[in-house]
């Protein structure tokens, strides 16, 4: 992955679901939820007009937001 000038070192991918497969929406549904309601509870992220925000999410499309 690269990211600007910066390249990570590589990695293997081991295991995971059929893109279009018939389980592939509920489980990523279920990996997402949880992931979801950790950022939330970190309560670490922007506010905005006093409301908390950290992260925005929309189907598999996901912005992660931070004071810096």
């Amino acid at each position: 992955m690269q990211w600007h000038s910066k390249t990570s070192a590589s990695f293997h991918v081991g295991n995971g679901t059929k893109q279009g497969g018939v389980l592939s929406p509920c489980l990523f549904n279920c990996y997402v939820s949880k992931l979801i309601m950790k950022i939330t509870a970190s309560n670490i992220g922007c506010n905005i007009g006093g409301v908390p925000a950290n992260i925005l999410a929309y189907a598999d499309d996901m912005v992660l937001m931070a004071p810096s």
